[in-house]
């Protein structure tokens, strides 16, 4: 629903490389999903948690896979990739690189997303 008006909004912040915490945000997305009919989500990922992103086991990485057919956007921090020394090459096609993540989340909260962090 990434594009349209929805009736609900949220950005979901993730920004440690801890996989009980991905996985927390991935289970609070799905049930987000089931509860409403008109969701635009965006997860945004910064600090060390864009490593998770390229370390995804093929079951997770379908998942995710899944999750954007369905509208969920991920976006990636440039700088955090940078800093981390990741290539933009190496992370999953369905992720879209932003120059900062906190400038995303911002723009995304001035946009009317509620903010999320698990």
């Amino acid at each position: 629903m990434a594009g349209q008006k929805a009736e609900y909004k949220a950005v979901f912040h993730i920004d440690r490389d801890e996989i009980s915490t991905f996985e927390l945000m991935i289970a609070n997305i799905k049930n987000f999903l089931a509860d409403v009919n008109d969701a635009d989500i965006a997860v945004v990922a910064n600090g060390p948690a864009v490593r998770i992103f390229t370390k995804l086991d093929e079951k997770s990485e379908e998942e995710l896979n899944l999750l954007h057919k369905r509208g969920v956007r991920f976006f990636l921090c440039r700088n955090a990739l940078r800093v981390h020394k990741i290539d933009e090459q190496d992370v999953p096609k369905f992720c879209e690189i932003v120059p900062a993540g906190i400038t995303k989340i911002v723009e995304l909260q001035r946009d009317g997303y509620s903010y999320i962090k698990p």
